[in-house]
């Protein structure tokens, strides 16, 4: 019994899995706390490229 608990203890298949979802889980969380802290300012800079690309076009 206690070699399958040493076995289990030393096997590390999936634990990439689980660090990697930690990972895009702060980026998603930094990522949103950007988004909605300069939100106006996303949105105004959006709104200038779109008029640039309409004046360009035409």
């Amino acid at each position: 019994m206690i070699r399958v608990f040493e076995k289990f203890i030393q096997d590390e298949e999936g634990q990439d899995f689980a660090e990697y979802a930690l990972l895009l889980g702060a980026i998603a969380v930094v990522a949103l706390a950007v988004i909605s802290a300069y939100k106006a300012e996303l949105l105004a800079a959006f709104q200038n490229a779109i008029s640039a690309l309409q004046a360009a076009n035409g």
